[in-house]
């Protein structure tokens, strides 16, 4: 079908709008994958499209990991973190030890610009970045395991 909306032509405006934004990346699989340092901790990022959903998803990583005594403290946290931000959310999978931010942007009608999705990766850095270190701060110095990429 002639203008479809593809989750391939969402990737080449991300991987465009990363080029705009000067960040340096890898593509893995089709996920493109970079870091950043923020002000006081790193920040891993992976953005991918959901063709089943039609949705290119961005994800802010934080560079540490939970200890599993530490997660029922920092959900009501994340719950006042998420309540102050109009786009994306924090949150912590079971099956993971880390915190993650996330942001979705539809492609269903049309393949989001390159201008909207700088945009959305700006807001995503920024928005880790500011948040991070009181997250981080819940947790007691001695229970935090460091990623070792970054001790």
């Amino acid at each position: 079908m002639f203008g479809r909306s593809t989750g391939e032509k969402a990737m080449r405006n991300a991987r465009a709008a990363l080029d705009r934004l000067n960040l340096k990346y890898e593509v893995q699989d089709g996920t493109v994958v970079l870091s950043a340092m923020g002000d006081d901790l790193p920040i891993g990022m992976l953005i991918m499209a959901d063709d089943e959903n039609l949705t290119l998803n961005i994800y802010c990583y934080l560079m540490f990991e939970i200890p599993a005594d530490a997660r029922r403290r920092l959900v009501p946290e994340l719950n006042t973190i998420n309540n102050t931000i109009n786009n994306g959310g924090f949150y912590m999978a079971d099956e993971e030890d880390r915190i993650y931010f996330k942001i979705v942007q539809s492609y269903y009608d049309s393949v989001p610009s390159v201008d909207t999705i700088a945009h959305l990766i700006t807001i995503a850095f920024k928005t880790v970045d500011v948040n991070d270190g009181r997250l981080h701060g819940l947790i007691p110095e001695d229970a935090i395991k460091k990623d070792l990429m970054y001790s």
